[in-house]
């Protein structure tokens, strides 16, 4: 056998045998960093210089992430994600965080060189956000609030994925208020295999603003994404949450309903970000925080008042939920693949992925 041919065969197990020896560290600061130009090439990806600021990593020939120096921000997949830590140049290489590389690029660019999968979710539980004395965001020009909106779209997602074999568990299915750490401990309690909570943005007094945002609980040592602003404080969290324990795969759900959320709205993309919420924290199973829209947007709270555009959210979420489904079943070939079955399409020739980089016109 040719030595071409012998490293080809041999090149995704000598992948998987330094992935488990572990990456070099590298203190930068308080931080430990890893050369992402020396970890790509050892998990079969290409690097391309952007000029003297910024990198392309590609799939063979198609981009997959593109990692700017001193920036938090990265193109994944076509896809704007935020970092824990800003990307820095070191050596003349490009360095993420350890945490960002095991925990944001790794389940989206190469998902079998993480942890052991959950198994494929078969429990649904969904979290319509506020309810009761506490409306959410309001907009006042049109005397409409959050909560109604968010059990609309749960509601409309319960009906969904049922009718795709599902297990649905609501943490409310009226017009009440659910303590935050309550409404994961229904989803615990019920043993759901997934968390999905339903929110709508505000940004008051700005009303022209449009987009989508998702939400991940950080891991620890690292802070919120809002924690980096100019007034912020470092609120990064020492120890891990329950909800850690599934980091890896969070980050492959938001990706995965992120995707679907923009290729059905298409208008514009806010982002991946991370904040301590508190109804995420004790969850014993993947979860993340949706906002579909900003209520306080004159364009978006015209188009929440209307049942296509909570049932075009409703059904962009539940197909990201399916499309996460199927990539933990081709991580698990050994799963099931009868029950249940894909959730709905959100719309003809949403699945396709995008793999040019692209700049986000959310703000």
């Amino acid at each position: 056998m040719r030595p071409a041919a012998l490293l080809l065969i041999l090149a995704p197990a000598l992948a998987c045998a330094a992935e488990r020896a572990g990456p070099a560290v590298t203190r930068i600061g308080s931080v430990d960093y890893i050369n992402i130009e020396d970890e790509a090439a050892r998990i079969g990806l290409r690097v391309e210089r952007l000029g003297a600021q910024a990198i392309l990593l590609k799939d063979g020939a198609r981009p997959v992430a593109q990692l700017t120096e001193h920036s938090r921000e990265m193109d994944l997949k076509g896809l704007r994600v935020f970092l824990g830590n800003p990307v820095n140049e070191k050596g003349g290489a490009f360095h993420v965080s350890l945490a960002d590389y095991r925990l944001r690029l790794l389940p989206r660019l190469r998902p079998a060189l993480c942890p052991p999968p959950p198994q494929p979710p078969r429990k649904i539980a969904i979290d319509p956000g506020h309810g009761g004395h506490d409306h959410g965001a309001e907009n006042h020009a049109l005397g409409t609030m959050e909560k109604t909106y968010t059990l609309d779209v749960a509601s409309r997602m319960k009906r969904m994925l049922e009718a795709a074999g599902y297990e649905v568990v609501m943490t409310r299915d009226s017009d009440v208020d659910v303590p935050l750490a309550l409404r994961a401990e229904v989803a615990n309690r019920a043993g759901a295999d997934l968390f999905v909570s339903i929110h709508f943005n505000s940004l008051y007094p700005n009303t022209k603003t449009t987009g989508a945002e998702v939400l991940n609980f950080p891991p620890p040592r690292q802070r919120s994404t809002d924690s980096w602003r100019m007034d912020g404080r470092d609120d990064a969290e020492p120890a891990a949450a329950p909800v850690n324990a599934f980091d890896a795969w969070n980050t492959l759900l938001a990706g995965a309903v992120h995707l679907r959320i923009l290729d059905a709205l298409r208008d514009g993309d806010r982002g991946e970000k991370f904040a301590h919420l508190g109804v995420l924290r004790e969850l014993k199973c993947p979860g993340i925080l949706v906002e579909s829209a900003i209520i306080s947007s004159d364009k978006e709270s015209a188009l929440l008042e209307t049942s296509a555009f909570r049932e075009k959210i409703a059904s962009a979420v539940c197909a990201g939920i399916g499309d996460y489904a199927e990539q933990l079943r081709a991580l698990r070939p050994e799963a099931p693949r009868a029950q249940p079955g894909p959730a709905p399409a959100a719309a003809p020739g949403a699945a396709a992925q995008r793999f040019e980089p692209t700049r986000p016109n959310g703000t």
